[in-house]
């Protein structure tokens, strides 16, 4: 979303939708093209399923603007647990699903999430599930889990 507070007004007004602070979070991050800080700000809905998490592009990452005939304001990936994370991050980009970016932990595996490019164009993001809880009470009102995470 080019503009996080208007998208949070919008699906307010038509749905009700709660959201949590607005962040901002400079982060490491690894790309087909290398690893590179940037700058995210980001909100995600409250109140439970489905979560709807609002996210600025970052130019020259898998969070671009999707470009898409449907819009830049578009769902742009599915996140989902991951039990078993590293190993299935592993397993997709094997199985031919690059993985187009994750968290920059210095270890040169997969870190915290890891979104994967699926052969139809879509893309999958694969969050850690040893981080649901800390993410799921920051959902709910707690403070941001910790500095330098994200989505």
């Amino acid at each position: 979303m080019a503009d996080i507070e208007q998208a949070q007004a919008e699906f307010s007004a038509l749905f009700g939708v709660r959201w949590t602070q607005v962040e901002e979070r400079a982060m490491p991050v690894v790309t087909p093209e290398g690893t590179r800080e940037v700058r995210l700000r980001f909100a995600y809905s409250q109140g439970g399923e489905p979560r709807i998490e609002l996210l600025e592009p970052v130019t020259g990452t898998a969070w671009e603007t999707p470009q898409h005939s449907f819009g830049p304001g578009a769902a742009h990936h599915v996140g989902v647990w991951a039990p078993d994370f590293a190993a299935t991050s592993e397993r997709l980009v094997e199985a031919g699903f690059e993985r187009v970016l994750t968290f920059d932990d210095g270890s040169g595996r997969a870190s915290r999430f890891a979104y994967h490019r699926l052969p139809s164009g879509g893309i999958v993001e694969l969050i850690d599930v040893t981080r649901k809880a800390e993410l799921e009470a920051w959902f709910e009102g707690a403070a941001y889990p910790a500095a330098g995470t994200s989505t």
